[in-house]
């Protein structure tokens, strides 16, 4: 995989909890392993970026809050700060994860700077085409992005067919997968548990940024159905505020059964401390916390939506029913908390199947024989 050619890479990326920032992330400590130069660029430090590596740096733009904004603007000191970075050293490539805004200031830095000759590869996670893309006020700027690009990545074939139904006149259009790699345990299963307050009890897990798409009020129903036939508890590591749902939470009586941690960043010791997760969302490009409950060999139940069934196989690694069937999926979701010998089976294959599939070396070498491909 690694090359003579040493790159410099920009890494543009949301910090925030979510699928983006974390492939990102990992990406940039994958390829900087490898020998190449990656700088980060966001708001904030993203949320994955937490270990110090010598090819990595961060350089953080700072949004600006002008009395005349009624919101602090980003989108511009992004533009500025790429203009600045490539007149001080030249970037390779300008990789942008989100069509918006970072794709968009990619391509703009990149017209007012005629002497940059920096290559753009966009990556799309889902959300930006599937609801921006539906924008009136984005739409075109997502068009004119992905036109300006040099490729574009999609982390499904189903965004990829999104993508090409949406929007036309792109350079060219690719699947490369998300991947996981495993990370060290911090805490073991047992002591994870313990400070959860668990005993006996079977341990079901979600973890998301919870946004509306995810559809936590489906997840609550399809966890209250369950718990109607056997007891568990319910583990929601979430990116946001959960308190817009205590209401749902106290009127199905879970307040008892539910555990919420917020930004949680090892989040590997809390997989490894559950039996099964789940995931109710409307729409999922890939679905990042699937594959990592995978990798740890929890099985999931989830709604066949999306691309998660290129990433789950029913009745191998999981279940998958149609969405808003909360019924079914509260009967698959018992039947794994009850049958231990079956859970384990799952276990094993969803184990299987997230190393086989989405490991992090064939990944990153798609991504790496484009960035040559790229800069010639």
């Amino acid at each position: 995989m690694e090359t003579d050619r040493k790159l410099k890479i920009a890494m543009l990326c949301h910090p925030s909890v979510g699928g983006s920032g974390i492939l990102a992330t990992t990406l940039g400590y994958e390829i900087a392993e490898l020998g190449h130069q990656v700088t980060f660029i966001s708001t904030k430090t993203p949320f994955r970026l937490i270990e110090h590596h010598p090819n990595i740096q961060f350089d953080e733009v700072k949004p600006v809050d002008f009395p005349l904004f009624q919101h602090p603007d980003s989108t511009l000191p992004l533009i500025s700060h790429l203009l600045q970075k490539t007149r001080e050293e030249e970037f390779d490539i300008v990789h942008a994860h989100y069509a918006v805004p970072n794709a968009a200031a990619a391509v703009i830095a990149k017209k007012l700077s005629s002497d940059s000759r920096f290559k753009i590869m966009t990556t799309l996670h889902g959300t930006d085409v599937v609801k921006l893309g539906e924008s009136p006020e984005y739409s075109e700027i997502i068009q004119t992005s992905l036109e300006g690009s040099d490729v574009v990545t999609c982390v499904s074939d189903n965004l990829k067919k999104l993508t090409q139904d949406k929007f036309s006149g792109i350079n060219e259009s690719q699947t490369i997968h998300n991947f996981y790699r495993k990370r060290k345990i911090e805490k073991n299963r047992e002591t994870i548990r313990n400070e959860l307050g668990l005993r006996d009890e079977k341990l079901v897990i979600h973890l998301s940024n919870l946004r509306k798409v995810k559809r936590i009020d489906l997840l609550l129903e399809t966890f209250a159905k369950a718990l109607k036939q056997t007891p568990m508890k319910l583990l929601i590591l979430g990116g946001a505020d959960f308190s817009v749902y205590q209401d749902q939470v106290e009127a199905l009586g879970l307040s008892d059964h539910l555990i919420f941690c917020r930004d949680v960043v090892h989040v590997q010791d809390y997989i490894e401390a559950a039996d099964v997760g789940i995931f109710c969302s409307e729409y999922e490009s890939f679905c990042l916390g699937v594959l990592e409950c995978m990798a740890h060999g929890v099985p999931v139940v989830a709604f066949d939506v999306g691309g998660i069934p290129e990433v789950l196989d029913h009745g191998s690694s999981g279940y998958l029913r149609p969405f808003g069937e909360t019924g079914q999926l509260a009967n698959d979701l018992t039947e794994l908390i009850r049958d231990n010998r079956l859970r384990l089976e799952l276990s094993l294959h969803a184990k299987q199947r997230a190393e086989s599939l989405f490991s992090p070396e064939r990944a990153v070498e798609r991504y790496l024989n484009l960035y040559q491909q790229l800069v010639g």
